[in-house]
C-alpha cells in the first residue's frame, strides 16, 4: 500500500481527494497534516510515497512546505510533491518547481489529479527500485559473496574512516591457509562451507566494535579501533590463530588450518596499514602454524629481500640454480647405511647460498612448489640410480612432499612417469608427508597414498607428533615409516618426558608393522638412548651433516668397504 501524504487545511479538499483515490485504482492510505508543526512530526515517522500539497495554509505555503521537505531529505525532496491551489500565481508555480515540485495544478482540476498521482507513483516505484539495486549492487561491492562479510573495498573505506577520525587504531592480516591446495581438491561448496566456520570461529574472537572482512580465499582481516597497545594486539592474535586451530569436519572432509598473522598499529593511511601488516605477515614462517609478527619500519627492507627472491626463484629451475644434497640414514644397531634423504639447496648467482628457510616457504607461497618439487623427485631417482649403476650398495632414497604437490591433481601420473624414466625401483622411492597433509581430508588421503602403494611406492609419515598426533589414522593410512619430530630428540638427555614420549612413539609404530626413523641426532648419548628403545633408523649430524651427491658418493662407497 501506498502511503500518500496531504499537507491541506480544508476539510471539504481532503475529503473530495479521499474519494477520488478510493473512486481510482490507486490503493492508498492517506495522512493529512495542516500546519508546520504537522508536517515535520510526520516526515520524521517514515518516508512517504508521495506529498500533496496545498499552497496557502495558515502558518506555511507551498514554497515554504518544500523547503522542509527537501531539508529533511538533506538538501533535495527526498519525494514527490504535487502542488494544488486554487490561487497560486504563475510566479509561484515556477518558484515551486525550481524548489523541487514535480507538477503544480488548480484545484479545480481536481479530475486531472488521478493521472498525476498514477504518473507520479509509477516515477516513485521505478526510482525506489533503481535505489533499491543500486544498494544490492553496492552491497555486493562491498562483500564476500562466499560468507557476506565485508571485502577488502570495504575494510579499506572503514580504515580510512577510523585513521581520521581517530590514530589508536590496529589491523591484523590472518592468512589461514590461502594458499591451501587442499582447499582446491575439494568440491566447491566444501571449499566455501570451510570458509564460512573459519569466518564463523574468527567472529567469535572478535569485538562489537571490530571490523571483521574476508579479503580472499582463505585470508582475513580484523580492524581494531581503540587499540590499547601490543599486549591487546596480541591478545587478540593469539585468539585469532587459536581460533583456526582446531581441524574443520566437513562431512567426509577433516581440514587442519595453518593459519599466521601479520599486525601493524596506525599509519598514514589505510593503504600503507594494508602494506605494513603484509610486510610483517611475509616474517612469519609459512610452515608455523598459530605464529604472529607485529610489524616495525626494518621489516619493508626484508619485505623487498622476500620479493627479490621470489622473482628469482621463477627463474632459478630454467638456469639450473638448484642442487640437492643428500643426507644419510644408517640403521641405529649397525651402522649400515639403508637410505638417503633428497634436500633441495639454492645457491643464487649474486647473492649465494640461500638458506631454505627462506626460500622453501617462498616456493610454497607463490605455487613453485610443484614444478620445483617434481625437480626434486626426479633428480633424486635418477641420482639413486646412478650410485646403483655405480656399483654402491642400493639404498632407498626419499623426498619431502609439500601438502600443495600431495593435492596436486596429477601426482600419481608424475610418480609413475619419473619412475618409468630414471628405471628407479618403485620401493626404492620414499615420499615423506607431514602430519598436516595427511589430516587434510581423510578419504582423498587414502585414496592418494593407495594410488602410489599401487605403484610401489613407500610413504613416510614426517614430523610425527609435531600436530595432531592420532593412533586411529596411523592405523588407517597405508604408511610404512614413522619418522619422530626432532623436538623430541633435542632434550634427550635432559627430559624424562621426551624420553617417555619416543619410547612410546617407536612402540606404537612397530606394534602396527611400521619402520621408526629417529632425525636430528647430534650426540652419541641420544643415539645409545635410540639403540635401548630398538628405532630402526638414525638421522642427524652425529652421523652425517647432507652432502653433495659427488661427496655422498664417496661417503657411501667408504662406507661400504668398512663393511665389508
Amino acid at each position: 500500500m501506498l502511503h500518500i501524504l496531504l499537507i491541506e487545511d480544508s476539510d471539504d479538499d481532503a475529503e473530495l481527494l479521499r474519494l477520488a483515490l478510493l473512486d481510482s485504482e490507486i490503493v492508498a492510505q492517506l495522512t493529512r497534516v495542516a500546519t508546520r508543526a504537522g508536517l515535520i512530526a510526520a516526515l520524521g515517522e517514515r518516508t512517504w510515497d508521495l506529498v500533496v500539497c496545498d499552497h496557502h495554509l495558515p502558518d506555511l505555503d507551498a514554497l515554504i512546505a518544500l523547503d522542509i521537505i527537501a531539508a529533511a531529505g538533506g538538501g533535495e525532496p527526498a519525494m514527490p510533491v504535487i502542488v494544488m491551489s486554487g490561487t497560486m500565481e504563475t510566479a509561484e508555480a515556477v518558484e515551486a518547481m525550481h524548489r523541487g515540485a514535480r507538477d503544480c495544478m488548480a484545484k479545480q482540476d481536481l479530475p486531472k489529479l488521478l493521472p498525476v498521482l498514477e504518473r507520479e507513483i509509477a516515477h516513485a516505484r521505478a526510482q525506489a527500485e533503481l535505489r533499491s539495486a543500486r544498494a544490492t549492487l553496492q552491497q555486493r561491492a562491498e562483500q564476500n559473496p562466499v560468507t557476506g562479510l565485508p571485502n577488502r573495498a570495504r575494510l579499506e573505506l572503514h580504515l580510512q574512516t577510523l585513521l581520521r577520525d581517530e590514530g589508536a587504531v590496529a589491523l591484523l592480516l590472518i592468512e589461514a591457509g590461502r594458499r591451501s591446495h587442499a582447499i582446491r581438491a575439494l568440491l566447491p561448496d566444501a571449499g566455501h562451507k570451510l570458509q564460512q566456520e573459519m569466518a564463523r570461529r574468527l567472529a567469535m574472537q572478535t569485538g562489537p566494535e571490530d571490523l571483521l572482512a574476508h579479503l580472499d580465499d582463505g585470508s582475513f582481516a580484523v580492524v581494531m579501533p581503540h587499540c590499547s597497545g601490543e599486549a591487546a594486539l596480541a591478545a587478540l592474535a593469539g585468539r585469532l590463530n587459536q581460533a583456526l586451530e582446531p581441524p574443520f569436519e566437513l562431512g567426509d572432509y577433516r581440514i587442519a588450518i595453518s593459519s599466521r598473522i601479520g599486525a601493524c598499529r596506525a599509519g598514514d593511511d589505510a593503504e600503507h596499514m594494508l602494506l605494513a601488516a603484509t610486510a610483517a605477515l611475509l616474517q612469519v614462517d609459512a610452515r608455523r602454524g598459530g605464529a604472529y609478527r607485529l610489524y616495525t619500519p626494518d621489516m619493508h627492507q626484508v619485505g623487498k629481500r622476500r620479493l627479490i627472491l621470489e622473482s628469482a626463484l621463477h627463474q632459478a629451475l630454467s638456469r639450473e640454480e638448484f642442487e640437492l644434497h643428500y643426507q644419510p640414514k644408517a640403521s641405529i644397531s649397525n651402522g649400515t647405511i639403508v637410505g638417503a634423504e633428497a634436500l633441495l639447496r639454492w645457491r643464487h648467482p649474486t647473492l649465494g647460498p640461500i638458506s631454505p628457510l627462506e626460500f622453501v616457504p617462498i616456493l610454497e607461497d607463490s605455487g613453485l612448489i610443484v614444478e620445483v618439487g617434481r625437480w626434486v623427485i626426479e633428480q633424486a631417482c635418477l641420482q639413486a640410480c646412478r650410485w646403483r649403476d655405480a656399483g654402491l650398495p642400493p639404498i632407498n632414497i626419499a623426498v619431502n612432499l609439500s601438502a600443495a604437490q600431495f593435492h596436486e591433481s596429477g601426482l600419481i601420473d608424475t610418480i609413475r612417469d619419473i619412475l618409468a624414466g630414471s628405471h628407479l625401483p618403485p620401493e626404492r622411492l620414499v615420499l615423506e608427508i607431514t602430519e598436516r597433509v595427511a589430516i587434510n581430508g581423510e578419504a582423498p588421503t587414502i585414496a592418494v597414498m593407495d594410488a602410489l602403494h599401487r605403484l610401489g611406492v613407500r610413504i613416510a609419515l614426517d614430523d610425527f607428533g609435531a600436530d595432531y598426533s592420532s593412533l586411529g589414522y596411523l592405523k588407517r593410512f597405508p604408511i610404512d615409516t614413522l619418522k619422530i619430530d626432532r623436538m623430541f630428540i633435542t632434550d634427550l638427555d635432559a627430559s624424562e618426558a621426551d624420553r617417555n614420549i619416543v619410547r612410546a612413539i617407536v612402540a606404537m609404530g612397530h606394534s602396527l608393522g611400521l619402520r621408526v626413523v629417529a632425525e636430528g641426532i647430534e650426540t652419541e648419548t641420544q643415539r645409545a638412548f635410540l639403540a635401548t628403545c630398538a628405532c630402526d633408523v638414525m638421522q642427524g649430524y652425529l652421523y652425517s651433516r647432507p652432502l653433495p651427491a659427488d661427496d655422498f658418493t664417496r661417503f657411501l662407497a667408504s662406507t661400504a668397504l668398512q663393511q665389508a
